[in-house]
């Protein structure tokens, strides 16, 4: 007689199913409420649970924005990785600034949590600033191929992409008027670098 096959527990897949919809909701929270604002009890309430009950799958506050942190620049950290470099190194680097802004444009609260020291108090464990860290990697990696390899230079690229984005966000949510200029700021960049002869 055939040996009958193992029922697979549905538990723990229940459970991963029910933190993600719970980090959803702390998403749909920040976008009415801010970052800063968001609250345990609102977000409980958006999926249906008690607070006390929440504590099973997040243990704090700071649980919870652990795994937001994590999962946006994870967001961001595919997109870099999946997009299509060119063999220019300068095309590259203003594929990596045109990626990253166009995250911030569409995800602006995802943006400000992972760019941004937006909630008093909060740091991100290690683990959850593990996919922002090899995020960074593959930033400064494309960036020191195009012969950006100054970290004041790197500051610098970085500061211009991220005003783009504020400005653009602040001024014009779903427009085009700050981020249509990416490669008129960038041009002005790669002449600044080239006249420092850092190339």
């Amino acid at each position: 007689m055939e040996a009958k096959a193992k029922t697979q527990d549905p538990r723990p897949g229940r459970h991963a199913a029910r933190r993600d919809e719970i980090v959803q909701a702390a998403w749909a929270e920040a976008e009415v409420n801010g970052l800063s604002a968001i609250s345990l009890t609102q977000v409980a309430r958006r999926v249906g649970l008690r607070q006390p009950s929440l504590y099973s799958y997040f243990p704090s506050k700071n649980a919870l924005i652990d795994a937001m942190f994590a999962e946006a620049a994870g967001a961001l950290l595919l997109e870099l990785e999946h997009a299509a470099y060119p063999e220019s190194p300068r095309e590259g680097a203003r594929l990596v600034a045109r990626t990253v802004l166009q995250f911030g444009v569409a995800h602006p609260v995802q943006a400000q949590l992972i760019f941004q020291r937006s909630i008093p108090g909060y740091e991100p464990s290690l683990e959850a600033y593990g996919p922002a860290l090899m995020m960074q990697e593959r930033y400064v990696r494309k960036l020191n191929e195009a012969g950006v390899t100054a970290s004041s230079d790197v500051d610098i690229f970085t500061a211009l992409v991220a005003g783009l984005a504020s400005q653009q966000h602040a001024n014009e949510p779903g427009g085009v008027r700050w981020v249509s200029q990416l490669d008129t700021v960038l041009d002005m960049f790669f002449y600044y670098l080239d006249h420092q002869g850092r190339t």
